[in-house]
């Protein structure tokens, strides 16, 4: 990948959904967004709104593009599946507590950053680095020195932003609903400016 210098990208986590609120697994269902979670992305809106995006992609999933629209009226969004939540499989709906009731070691291998396929049928984090930051880089080489608008998940996000600064493990905590991590590519790489900033 060739990056330009002067390349902005901003990656914005969806608003709160009901899944979210209750403590559930989510991955790839189609949960909308709930009351607080449009009102966290009109927030996101106001808070955004100096920004002069030049693009603005998201993960088509409802609670992604649906902030998205809140946070760029009228803007034309470009989706792309590859920006999707990790799939937790079987896990889908299930609260915290039963996934842990399944699998006692989750808590310590998720604090190791030892990784770990997400019920028989979901996703490692590995494959979702795979495919994730493949996507944000080529959105990225595909506007040199513009600013670019990216909304999808948490887990997702997480895993892009510390690929994109050469990070191993867990360093940076995860974002919050409607909250965003700024980058820029200067003289070579990656440098974060901003995470997890929001209401």
């Amino acid at each position: 990948m060739t990056f330009a210098d002067g390349t902005r990208l901003v990656l914005l986590r969806h608003g709160q959904t009901d899944w979210n609120f209750q403590g559930r697994f989510q991955g790839r269902a189609d949960i909308p967004l709930n009351a607080t979670g449009i009102a966290q992305a009109e927030a996101g809106r106001k808070q955004l709104a100096d920004f002069d995006f030049d693009a603005v992609y998201a993960s088509p999933q409802a609670r992604a593009l649906e902030t998205a629209r809140l946070v760029r009226p009228g803007a034309d969004i470009v989706t792309d599946p590859r920006l999707m939540e990790i799939d937790v499989g079987t896990w889908s709906g299930r609260t915290w507590d039963e996934v842990k009731a399944e699998m006692p070691e989750y808590d310590e291998l998720y604090a190791k950053g030892i990784d770990f396929r997400r019920s028989e049928t979901g996703e490692t984090l590995a494959e979702v680095v795979a495919r994730g930051l493949p996507a944000v880089e080529e959105i990225a080489e595909r506007h040199p020195r513009q600013t670019i608008l990216v909304v999808a998940h948490g887990l997702l996000l997480n895993r892009v932003l510390h690929g994109l600064l050469g990070l191993n493990g867990r360093i940076l905590g995860g974002l919050g609903n409607a909250h965003y991590s700024e980058l820029d590519y200067s003289h070579g790489g990656w440098r974060l400016i901003a995470h997890n900033v929001g209401h």
